[in-house]
């Protein structure tokens, strides 16, 4: 089965280094190709059985394991951009806040599970746009310590969507695209399958040189400061640190976000309409470009990426002090 996008032409800049050919023939936008293959995941029962009849079952397989592959150049040095973005001018780390899933089930009358599977589908061309663009961050709150509070069954269909996105997604992306991958958050609280999953594609993703997916799972940012003080009081104790030793740069090396060299986003985008972060990185976004969409994250496409980028490039950052 195969699903174009049909999307208006746009001009592209094709961004290469000095030592490779310019292409300016390669199409922006690509087809998306989807198996489908079936897979039980743990022990837990398959994805399929987790939905309302008002989603077809064939549907689901074919799409659930899906690879959304852009037909991008061999050489991943090629960074495509629409005509008004310009590489020096885009943010070097992306953090999102993917919300509105339950507004739009209630729009259409639908259970919660298909605006969850609509929105992981949306995940899947967020990560390829950004590596498109040149990105080389992409943080994603998926869950948060507070989502826990939710219905069951919707935790459990969480749950074991992710797991399969990283299982099926996540490590073709890491396999062909060399992908970074780390996920931020209280994994231990995680179903012992998914953590097994998750350290397995960890593991793999660990050499790559790629952009680098970040996605925050049982995260929220108050634990995430609340540990990095437990952290530094147990080296304090134990005598590897000194008060007159802690500085930003040492506390920032406790928070979870140490996986990655850019551990502060540069661009904040909250999709719904809501104007709030929710508890999300919240040392981390302390100088980041807050853009607040009015989408629903299922409704969430291409250009609403790139109007939040075009945004940001536009604004003028001073970090306190005056631009001249």
């Amino acid at each position: 089965m195969e699903i174009s996008l049909l999307l208006s032409p746009a001009p592209i800049k094709t961004v290469v280094s000095s030592s490779h050919p310019m292409n300016i023939h390669k199409p922006l936008f690509s087809s998306l190709k989807l198996r489908n293959p079936q897979k039980k995941i743990g022990n837990r029962p398959n994805i399929l059985d987790c939905f309302s009849p008002l989603i077809s079952k064939s549907r689901l397989a074919t799409a659930f394991d899906s690879t959304a592959k852009a037909e991008i150049d061999d050489d991943k040095s090629v960074i495509q951009l629409p005509g008004d973005l310009w590489p020096e001018l885009l943010p070097k780390h992306v953090a999102l806040i993917m919300d509105g899933h339950g507004r739009w089930a209630k729009n259409r009358g639908l259970p919660i599970q298909h605006a969850h599977f609509e929105g992981v589908q949306k995940l899947k061309h967020l990560i390829l746009n950004c590596r498109k663009f040149g990105i080389k961050v992409l943080t994603v709150y998926v869950f948060s310590t507070e989502n826990w509070n939710r219905p069951k069954e919707e935790v459990d269909f969480l749950m074991t969507h992710y797991e399969g996105l990283i299982q099926s997604f996540i490590k073709e992306q890491i396999m062909e695209q060399d992908l970074r991958f780390s996920v931020i958050g209280d994994k231990s609280k995680l179903p012992s399958s998914m953590q097994s999953t998750i350290s397995s594609a960890e593991e793999s993703a660990k050499a790559n040189r790629g952009m680098h997916f970040l996605m925050a799972l049982n995260y929220g940012g108050r634990n995430d400061i609340l540990e990095a003080m437990k952290k530094i009081a147990s080296k304090l104790k134990d005598g590897i640190l000194e008060a007159k030793d802690i500085n930003e740069n040492v506390f920032e090396q406790q928070l979870l976000t140490n996986v990655t060299e850019l551990p502060n986003p540069d661009l904040l985008i909250r999709t719904s309409g809501e104007l709030r972060v929710s508890n999300f990185l919240l040392w981390q976004i302390a100088y980041a470009e807050l853009y607040f969409a009015s989408k629903l994250f299922p409704d969430f496409e291409e250009a609403d990426l790139i109007e939040a980028l075009s945004t940001f490039q536009r604004r003028q950052r001073s970090f306190g002090g005056r631009n001249k």
